[in-house]
């Protein structure tokens, strides 16, 4: 295999880590942001900064205050250095919230600075830092909770459709 094909395998498999992370983060999948991070791994996210174990506790504490979340993963840039890499990855972050018993849509944007280590052949997150460029929240418009049609909104946990009908695991 030539290292170029190397270096396009590798930068998918730490791709697919904020792909995972994303959907972690949604559907409050605990064991499958466990997945991410090195067992030593550490987090910053501004608000929690320690080790990848505690994290996992704050921000599905955070996770599940809101009513729905929604992360998208955009212009992932890698720098492979062995069996080391760093990578920017920018994210948009759809919350809905509740502010004194009124639900508001909240739009997040920033990035995620990482740093990632791959060991016995397997890429994970050893430090990730999140930087948030800027916020935006505003009064919902239309609360999905009272679609009348409740089976195709998204569902926060495994009774989510993606893990009923996807043959993609974690």
């Amino acid at each position: 295999m030539t290292d170029q094909l190397q270096d396009l395998i590798d930068k998918q498999a730490i791709t697919e880590l904020s792909y995972r992370y994303s959907r972690g983060c949604d559907r409050l999948d605990k064991a499958l942001i466990a997945d991410v991070y090195w067992p030593d791994g550490t987090d910053d996210h501004g608000l929690f900064n320690g080790s990848a174990t505690e994290y996992l506790d704050w921000v599905m504490g955070v996770l599940g205050g809101m009513v729905a979340t929604h992360h998208d993963n955009t212009n992932i840039l890698i720098n492979l250095d062995g069996d080391q890499a760093a990578g920017e990855v920018h994210w948009t972050g759809y919350y809905q919230i509740e502010i004194d018993g009124v639900s508001h849509d909240q739009l997040a944007v920033g990035r995620y600075i990482d740093r990632y280590q791959r060991r016995d052949g397997e890429w994970r997150i050893l430090h990730r830092t999140c930087v948030t460029d800027w916020i935006r929240i505003e009064p919902t418009v239309r609360d999905l909770r009272d679609m009348p049609d409740q089976k195709l909104v998204g569902k926060r946990g495994t009774d989510d459709l993606v893990y009923q009908r996807s043959t993609i695991g974690r």
